[in-house]
């Protein structure tokens, strides 16, 4: 008997492999564009030759190993082939990842953990392949964030976590408003379900991380903003050169060089950012509305304090990416953050085997049993990738242009 449920766990675990490689070649097919705009290969003309500046660490990569490999790296072709090698890597990279994951979790969940891996995934591989967003930052410091909250799973090497989250800031300072939220939330979740040494511990990293993280991000938007304006013309000729059509992105240049305040230029963005997520929410508002009763449900439930705050800053935890929507534009990039953010909050609970949340899901799908949603629960996300940067999701974008054009603004 024993051996028979064994083969039978393998061919289960065979299919998913099959169904998740398949899946994943194929969207990464569908959605690469063999292009990399000018915003992230002018990105790569900026590193810490010029100082320790805002977004100068994947430049300072680009650029060492060009000189360590002798590259004539000023050029699109090469930035090209260097941003599909960091794309390849960080898709392994993420694949491994998500396999720890599933391989801590029970036989019990591990079916629900292969949907949501299945699940962000489509929204991972579609994000980075596609023109708009193909070298981003983003990437990397996502990827850092995942290595984080999967060191808080197995609660070995915490205190790595502290120079992940301080690397995120240092990829892009926005990394405090867009992924650093999960990590802090699930450094809370420990520190409630802990006690004595093991919580201290996860204090001292959360205290340390907020400090190091805060600091960093305060040199990189207060004071050494627009520090290398001295070198502005000998960056800008290295953008134009990497760029495509030989087009350096002055918007980008001129913000983190010269320390240019674009908010006025980008005005023009807000009534199609506020059309498109208005869009967004409601076809996304079943996978909204699941969310929010699970996590609602799950509060309610808990009759200790320490419980029902940890649930609490699960909820809230999103709230960091308010001040990306209220004074900047790239909404898409928001968006997937906040997508990213609920699917590593319920992989990491089923990855823990926390009961309150599982029970919570268990109900919320016995409830879709008899709905004529339920087929589609797993299969809709294809329909809103891939997330992008301005615009939210190629599908909005078409919507709030035809929409725009109906009613003449």
């Amino acid at each position: 008997m024993g051996r028979i449920l064994q083969d039978e766990k393998k061919r289960n675990m065979l299919a998913f492999l099959v169904i998740w490689g398949i899946m994943t070649i194929g969207l990464f097919i569908r959605t690469f564009d063999w292009i990399a705009n000018s915003y992230n290969t002018s990105i790569l003309a900026i590193s810490y030759k010029y100082g320790f500046t805002s977004r100068g660490l994947i430049g300072t990569i680009y650029q060492f190993l060009g000189s360590l490999l002798g590259v004539d790296i000023w050029n699109y072709f090469v930035a090209l082939k260097f941003y599909v090698i960091c794309t390849v890597v960080c898709y392994i990279a993420f694949a491994i990842m998500m396999l720890l994951f599933l391989r801590r979790t029970s036989v019990a969940n591990k079916k629900m953990q292969q949907y949501l891996i299945l699940i962000f995934t489509v929204f991972f591989i579609t994000m980075f392949a596609t023109e708009k967003n193909f070298g981003r930052i983003d990437m990397f410091m996502l990827l850092a964030t995942i290595l984080a909250i999967y060191l808080i799973a197995i609660e070995k090497f915490v205190w790595l976590v502290v120079p992940l989250t301080a690397l995120g800031v240092i990829f892009h300072q926005g990394y405090v408003f867009m992924f650093y939220n999960v990590v802090l939330v699930l450094l809370l979740y420990r520190i409630f379900t802990k006690e004595g040494k093991n919580r201290g511990k996860y204090i001292a990293v959360l205290i340390i991380s907020l400090v190091i993280c805060a600091a960093l991000f305060f040199w990189f938007q207060i004071i050494y903003r627009g520090g290398a304006h001295d070198y502005y013309y000998e960056i800008r000729e290295h953008a134009r050169t990497m760029g495509v059509e030989g087009k350096p992105h002055d918007e980008l240049l001129r913000a983190e060089i010269l320390g240019v305040n674009l908010h006025d230029e980008e005005l023009k963005y807000r009534l199609s950012n506020v059309i498109e997520i208005i869009m967004f929410i409601v076809f996304f508002s079943p996978y909204i509305l699941f969310v929010g009763k699970v996590l609602v449900r799950t509060l309610k439930r808990q009759t200790e304090i320490k419980r029902k705050l940890i649930y609490l800053a699960v909820i809230l935890g999103p709230l960091t990416l308010l001040p990306d929507y209220i004074f900047k534009v790239d909404f898409g990039r928001w968006t997937f953050a906040g997508v990213s953010y609920f699917l590593l909050i319920f992989i990491f609970m089923y990855a823990v085997n926390e009961r309150d949340i599982i029970e919570s899901v268990d109900e919320g799908l016995e409830k879709l049993k008899d709905s004529l949603y339920r087929p589609f629960v797993f299969v809709t996300p294809l329909l809103f990738v891939p997330f992008m940067d301005i615009a939210v999701t190629e599908f909005t974008d078409q919507l709030c242009v035809l929409f725009r054009n109906i009613v003449g603004i």
